[in-house]
């Protein structure tokens, strides 16, 4: 399935210029032809990423980052000097962010348990006044 600009951004529930903001920073590369760019589902995958992420606290700065590492990566290469301390850095930030996540579902579970007893007040006293 290959689609237009104005039909994927309708597929996703997102702008045009927010997907030309994308492709601009370099995540997200379609094919173009004529002008035209022509999305596939793996864009629509790749965006997705994209939004959980950014709900995750990632700014698209550290996910074309993360995009980047995980493409340019390969497990043999040898590092040099740099690229060491680039990805000791790269780690210490997805470390930062999933701590940041731990954090996140911790306050989460609590603010469920907090509802779980509201409902279940709520549920008491709808039960001894009907009638």
């Amino acid at each position: 399935m290959v689609i237009k600009i104005s039909e994927f951004a309708k597929c996703i529930d997102l702008s045009k210029d927010t997907i030309r903001y994308y492709e601009k920073m370099g995540l997200l590369h379609p094919e173009i032809k004529n002008k035209h760019r022509d999305y596939n589902e793996g864009h629509i995958e790749i965006i997705s990423t994209i939004l959980k992420l950014k709900q995750c606290g990632f700014s698209l700065q550290e996910i074309k980052m993360l995009f980047e590492w995980s493409q340019n990566t390969d497990e043999n290469d040898e590092l040099t000097e740099t690229e060491i301390q680039n990805v000791q850095q790269l780690k210490i930030l997805f470390q930062n962010k999933y701590e940041q996540m731990i954090q996140r579902e911790n306050e989460i579970k609590q603010i469920k348990q907090v509802l779980l007893r509201a409902d279940y007040k709520m549920e008491q006293l709808l039960g001894k006044n009907k009638g």
